[in-house]
């Protein structure tokens, strides 16, 4: 018997007897085994997670030869040095507040700008500034918060949002990132902890999009084009535009006129497109939780590689290719509970995240 289980070895053995039938119990390779009788085990098991964790165990559940088989593991949480910096989610915010701020600044003094919207004041530059700020950091922040609040209800540990600064005039920021303290119970909680942050995102971008519409300069196609051909001489290069943009135009009006955006229109576009990214089925990225929850390990690295082909041929291979060599040191990493299957309401769920992904990914270039 290992020595972490000799204090609590009855505890732990009453503990599973009174949420299972214990068909038989031994150590296997030193771990603490349960044959239980039960096949539906999903809400059962995610009690014994609850009453097991504050004693510091763990446990895990497959099916072996047609039978639910329950190891207990000793939980042991381990915490990067830098991560016990207790204010360092504050000054990564901070720094990132200013990387935006100063990329939101200098967009309004381009040349391209100036074209658009004249010679603005040094107010007008201030306030777009303050607003292209506001708007990716609400972006970003309820991304993460929705991940946040989602791990909360589901009594998963995790550590607060990290932001991550980026370079003013490329990318401003680089996300941020939560870090998950504790295992994921089910497919059920990897689903949603997955989802919550690009839904939660994605309805910040609605707002956003909005917004960029509302404060759009609208024109007509012969204005439209000379203003095209001088901001191509400016050095100027026009981004493509999301499926969402097409859809919410008609909604202004202006069926013969054409908008043309700001930097909130810069903010909406990064942020379905972050939005976007974070959906396909890699395991870094967060649609790895949502497809891993329905998928086979198999499965799920296969959807991979095709998400990775997907990215390359449209238009970020960098980033397909910084995906391709961070696959092999990324473990697969199953709930405990391996035996219950994804609940139904979460697979019609997946209309709604093939949906946003959509609406929200744009190709650098078309696929065909």
């Amino acid at each position: 018997m290992s020595s972490y289980y000799e204090e609590k070895l009855e505890e732990i053995k009453e503990i599973v007897g009174r949420h299972f039938t214990i068909d038989d119990v031994f150590f296997e390779a030193g771990i603490l085994t349960f044959i239980v009788s039960e096949r539906e085990i999903k809400e059962r098991f995610k009690d014994l997670y609850l009453e097991l964790k504050p004693l510091g165990f763990l446990p895990n559940a497959r099916l072996e030869g047609g039978r639910v088989v329950i190891r207990v593991f000793k939980h042991r949480i381990i915490t990067p040095s830098l991560l016990r910096i207790r204010a360092l989610p504050l000054i990564l915010l901070i720094a990132t507040i200013g990387t935006i701020s100063l990329d939101g600044f200098l967009r309004t003094t381009s040349p391209v700008y100036r074209i658009i919207m004249g010679k603005p004041s040094l107010l007008d530059q201030l306030l777009e500034g303050a607003l292209f700020t506001i708007s990716l950091i609400m972006i970003i922040g309820i991304h993460e918060l929705g991940h946040k609040f989602s791990a909360k209800l589901d009594r998963i540990d995790s550590s607060p949002p990290y932001f991550i600064p980026g370079i003013p005039t490329m990318l401003p920021t680089f996300g941020a990132i939560i870090f998950q303290k504790s295992p994921t119970v089910n497919r059920d909680d990897m689903f949603d902890i997955g989802f919550s942050g690009p839904l939660a995102g994605f309805m910040i971008c609605l707002g956003v999009v909005v917004l960029a519409f509302l404060k759009a300069v609208w024109l007509t196609e012969p204005e439209f084009k000379v203003l095209m051909t001088k901001i191509a001489e400016a050095g100027g290069v026009p981004l493509p535009s999301p499926l969402l943009f097409y859809v919410i135009r008609p909604l202004f009006g202006r069926p013969n006129m054409y908008p043309i955006f700001t930097t909130i229109g810069f903010a909406a576009w990064l942020g379905l497109l972050v939005t976007a990214l974070n959906l396909f089925p890699i395991w870094q990225l967060d649609g790895g939780r949502i497809f891993r929850s329905l998928l086979s390990a198999r499965q799920h690295r296969i959807a991979s590689y095709i998400s990775i082909a997907i990215l390359a041929i449209s238009g970020y291979l960098f980033f397909a290719l910084l995906l391709l060599l961070l696959m092999p040191r990324v473990p697969d990493i199953p709930p405990l509970d391996e035996v219950s299957p994804l609940s139904r309401s979460r697979k019609l769920a997946f209309i709604l995240v093939f949906l946003i992904l959509a609406l929200s990914y744009v190709p650098m270039f078309p696929i065909w």
